[in-house]
């Protein structure tokens, strides 16, 4: 006996919003390919090996430079 007469549409729209993700979400991770070998796990996909660090200081002005005549454009 459902309480709420006429709401049984609703509860079946609502489980199948919730069960729809779900089921893509695991058919993707069940379906994607595994590993991807070692040029996975480089730093950059490309092919070239990367040269010196990646935890590099840029100074301000880089950025105020690049930047600001992006937003005077708009």
């Amino acid at each position: 006996m459902f309480v709420l007469n006429g709401y049984e549409y609703v509860l079946g729209f609502l489980l199948a919003c919730s069960l729809i993700p779900i089921l893509a979400l695991t058919a993707s991770k069940i379906l994607r390919p595994s590993g991807g070998g070692p040029e996975r796990l480089t730093t950059y996909e490309s092919g070239m090996e990367p040269i010196g660090g990646a935890w590099i200081q840029f100074n301000i002005r880089y950025y105020m430079v690049r930047l600001v005549p992006c937003e005077m454009a708009l």
